[in-house]
């Protein structure tokens, strides 16, 4: 952790556990320099930061200030995931890791179990929601609800069109150009993208911006141009294995980008049962680095996301609006991934 990080979270730990008094005047750049032995550009960097997050105000010519909370009875966080699996996408874990030694707490349900709490009265018992959309098109109607009664909200996965809420999903694009780019490093020359979802009929959603990325980075010459796109459509067409298998051997396909880590180990199991041995046969790309992945056999290429990263930006952009209500908040954070090189994912077996 670096001397900059570790002041801003000590500073920000001791504003959200009520150390210092609403309004009350922080320690000068100097002073918190000399407590924290770090430079004074270094404790500058870090009130900046907290003034960007909605702790504490500045005022010219007279210091930094800690921003007064809203009022409100209560002090737990509600996280609404469409999976009860944390393994799936483990954001509870960035979210608590960012509230830890804070008054605040985390409460975590699943869609199902969320379609009984009652919004009208939903600040009785919470303070905000970290909400995962199941289907963006579906619950858009409960994140306009939550919008028009002003329920301190974050969106996760991905942004809800332009509807004034705040979210913070990964960068879907930028995973698929780097799984492209990756299996072209190896060697590979047809690479194909599959997934169940029908993305081009609306083009919107996580599974379509890693098309995207996957389109932007994967473009050869030998190909017509929709040649990507008639290859996904097919693929998500097939009823069995046999004609999965019989068609990438027809179309001489030796690698594919899955839209996520469930459809790839369940790919690559399917054609392992057909007699493929994989990567040798086929190379596949997952997304998600569920803990299946590592696992699997062969462990699987994939895509992880920082949960803890994108808790941290969550919970920055939850007091924000909680701190100040009367300023609404509709930032976009987009938050860095990472390519995973597994045994999945080989030069392909001409080339070796």
């Amino acid at each position: 952790m670096t001397k900059y990080q570790e002041l801003f979270d000590q500073l920000r730990t001791a504003i959200l556990r009520g150390e210092y008094a609403p309004d009350a005047l922080l320690p000068s750049e100097n002073a918190l320099a000399i407590r924290y032995h770090v430079s004074r550009i270094t404790t500058k960097r870090a009130l900046n930061e907290l003034a960007d997050a909605d702790l504490i105000y500045r005022v010219q010519g007279k210091g930094s200030f800690v921003k007064p909370h809203a009022a409100n009875r209560s002090r737990t966080l509600l996280l609404v995931l469409p999976f009860a699996n944390p393994k799936m996408g483990d954001y509870a874990s960035g979210i608590t890791q960012m509230l830890a030694g804070t008054t605040w707490h985390l409460e975590t349900i699943t869609t199902r179990q969320f379609k009984r709490v009652a919004l009208d009265t939903f600040t009785e018992h919470y303070a905000g929601m970290f909400f995962y959309p199941q289907e963006l098109a579906a619950d858009m109607p409960t994140l306009i609800t939550l919008s028009q009664l002003h329920i301190p909200t974050v969106v996760f996965d991905e942004p809800p069109s332009t509807l004034a809420l705040p979210s913070v999903c990964s960068d879907n694009t930028a995973g698929g150009a780097l799984a492209a780019r990756h299996l072209q490093t190896l060697g590979h020359k047809r690479i194909a993208f599959c997934s169940r979802v029908p993305f081009w009929q609306d083009w919107t959603g996580t599974v379509a911006d890693r098309f995207f990325g996957y389109v932007n980075a994967y473009q050869p010459t030998d190909l017509m141009p929709t040649q990507q796109l008639l290859w996904a459509e097919a693929l998500s067409t097939f009823a069995s294995v046999a004609e999965t298998a019989a068609y990438l051997k027809h179309e001489n396909i030796t690698a594919l980008i899955m839209g996520n880590d469930v459809e790839a180990i369940k790919m690559a199991r399917e054609l392992q049962g057909r007699g493929w041995q994989l990567p040798l046969d086929l190379s596949i790309v997952g997304f998600d680095d569920i803990e299946l992945a590592a696992t699997n056999t062969p462990s699987l290429t994939t895509l992880t996301q920082d949960f803890t990263e994108m808790g941290r930006q969550a919970v920055d952009l939850m007091l924000s609006q909680i701190n100040d209500p009367q300023k609404g908040c509709s930032k976009r954070i987009t938050v860095p991934v990472k390519l995973v090189a597994r045994d999945s994912t080989a030069r392909p077996a001409k080339n070796r």
